[in-house]
């Protein structure tokens, strides 16, 4: 599946996404199932340069059997959470890492926590709305 770039940056849309208008695009269901995502991410990073690159390598390395890791890369289980978490820590990711769709196996997401300045900036917006909401009623 090709994936193109967003407007912000990311490359979670599929390429097959097509715009509505400007600001909404429709992508098809099936390709945001958490299944197909899971196999998707475990496919792209088996390719990559880093960690596991065969199914016995990566049981080994997780402690996952090879027989699961098979059946998730084939999209016919849903695998529980304890096993996506084993399977990310063997390429150092964590479990929910795993499950954005398209991620880049040479660029992880990654949640970047705010800065004291940003918080501040967060607590005034919002204060400003609750001031502005109360004046209008």
């Amino acid at each position: 599946m090709d994936f193109t770039l967003t407007e912000n940056g990311s490359n979670s849309q599929p390429h097959s996404a097509r715009s509505i208008d400007q600001t909404r695009l429709v992508v098809s269901r099936d390709q945001f199932k958490a299944v197909s995502v899971l196999a998707q991410n475990l496919k792209a990073l088996m390719q990559s340069k880093a960690g596991p690159k065969s199914q016995l390598a990566l049981a080994k390395k997780s402690g996952v059997g090879q027989a699961t890791i098979g059946r998730i890369l084939r999209e016919e289980t849903a695998a529980s959470i304890d096993t996506v978490e084993e399977i990310a820590a063997a390429y150092g990711l964590q479990a929910w890492q795993l499950m954005v769709a398209g991620m880049d196996p040479t660029n992880p997401p990654v949640l970047v926590p705010i800065s004291k300045a940003e918080r501040a900036l967060y607590d005034s917006l919002k204060a400003a709305m609750k001031e502005a909401a109360a004046t209008k009623e």
